[in-house]
């Protein structure tokens, strides 16, 4: 037997000096852990789209476009061709 963080004496394998405590503790650190990575996944996605063009994120809404019938394909060339026109535009994607 050995004193628990509450002062009382506890039998070993009970967390905190009551029984269900080591599962309590496991669920909340694996909880903890669940949260870190899907907070850290959510702001490598959010970076990456910021940190691209505006150049590139016009062709990606004017693909978009294409795709969904808004546009025609002439009206598609003409605008493609503005975009990539511009400075400091790229077509690496």
């Amino acid at each position: 037997m050995y004193r628990g963080f509450n002062g009382g004496w506890a039998h070993p394998g009970y967390g905190f000096g009551f029984p269900w405590g080591g599962i309590v503790m496991a669920a909340i650190v694996i909880g903890l852990v669940i949260f870190a990575v899907v907070a850290l996944r959510r702001r490598g996605t959010n970076a990456a789209v910021e940190q691209a063009s505006a150049s590139q994120q016009g062709m990606l809404i004017l693909t978009e476009r294409f795709a969904r019938g808004e546009i025609d394909t002439e009206t598609f060339r003409s605008m493609k061709a503005e975009l990539e026109s511009q400075p400091g535009a790229g077509s690496e994607q």
